[in-house]
This record gives C-alpha cells, sequence and structure tokens, in this order.
C-alpha cells in the first residue's frame, strides 16, 4: 500500500513491537511455519491462506498494477493481495525481497489496515507505531526473523541473519539495528 501520510503509510491504530511481535508469532504457529520461516514455501502458503482462510490473491502483470511502482498491495474490502507477476515469481523462488514484500502485504491484512479518511490533528502528528507501512514492515521482519531464534542460535550480525533466515542484506541490516536499539540482540 502506498500511502500519502506524512509518515509514509496511513494513520492506524498504535501497536506496538511487541505486540506486533506476538501477531507474527501467532500467524507462525497456526500457519505451523514455527521457527523456520526461512523454509517457507510462498505459493504454497498463499495457497493455504486462500483455501483455509479465505485470504485471497491475484497475480497481476505490471499493466494490471493499480499503480506502476508497486510490486504488491492489499486490499482489506475484498481480502485480497494483489502481487506483480515478476514479484510472485520471485517469491516462489525464494528471492529473499520478494518474500518479505509477500510478507509485508499479508501484514497489512493480519493487522487489519484499512484507509480512512481522518483528520490530523497537527499539534500531534502520527507517531511512527501509528503508520501502516511502519506496522507492516514490522510484521514482516518479526515474521521472517523471529525474536526468539535470533536469541537461541546467538545471530548477532545482519549477515548471520541474512544467512540464516535468507533475508535481504537491507532487510538484515535494520533488523539488526532495530534489536541493538531495544537491547534485544544476543551478545
Amino acid at each position: 500500500m502506498i500511502g500519502d501520510g506524512p509518515l509514509g503509510g496511513f494513520r492506524v491504530g498504535g501497536r506496538g513491537v511487541a505486540d506486533i511481535r506476538l501477531s507474527a508469532d501467532n500467524v507462525r504457529c497456526v500457519l505451523g511455519i514455527g521457527d523456520a520461516p526461512q523454509e517457507m514455501d510462498v505459493g504454497l502458503l498463499l495457497d493455504r491462506l486462500s483455501v483455509k482462510y479465505g485470504v485471497t490473491y491475484d497475480v497481476l502483470e505490471p499493466n494490471e498494477m493499480p499503480h506502476p511502482d508497486i510490486e504488491a498491495c492489499w486490499d482489506p474490502d475484498s481480502i485480497t493481495m494483489y502481487i506483480r507477476s515478476d514479484v510472485f515469481v520471485k517469491a516462489c523462488r525464494d528471492d529473499p525481497r520478494a518474500r518479505f514484500t509477500i510478507m509485508h502485504e499479508l501484514g497489512h491484512g493480519l493487522l487489519g489496515h484499512r484507509r480512512t479518511i481522518n483528520r490530523s490533528n497537527s499539534e500531534r502528528p502520527p507517531k511512527i507505531y501509528e503508520d501502516s507501512e511502519w506496522q507492516a514492515n514490522q510484521f514482516a521482519a518479526e515474521f521472517l526473523m523471529p525474536l526468539d531464534v535470533i536469541q537461541r542460535l546467538g545471530l548477532n550480525t545482519a549477515l548471520k541473519l541474512e544467512m540464516h533466515f535468507n533475508v535481504s542484506a537491507a532487510a538484515a541490516m535494520r533488523r539488526v539495528t532495530q534489536l541493538a536499539k531495544r537491547q534485544e540482540l544476543p551478545c
């Protein structure tokens, strides 16, 4: 979802890291993914979500997407994820960035994000934890790089996260930086 809000997304109900982490952990548990999201078959996961939970997806050609820059997007009204065809193919081939994109969009859906028209009080600009894009990125990071696995295995560098979880170098670096700031990174 491309937003036009001051933070890049749309203002949504505030959710902190702990709440989003719990949601991601619960989703992995319900889907039977557990500690190994790096071994998940994205195509099979999307099919399971569709058949078992009514979360549909549609693979579109680039010219069919709502905007040329969009790789995937979530439509809350139809409970559908629209995925650009090249991104879908890459995700099914375990491309780290494409996998993150799919989990980001799934995060929008599972966190209940809906486009809303609201008035922003200029005296209180939106906080980062009220930004739909930040929340969806956090969900994808928590889903693909679970903290309990990071701590149990002592994965304390971006390279270790990248290699273990099959995520991009950029996603691994952001995750390590955030966990270090929160003093959750193992020694």
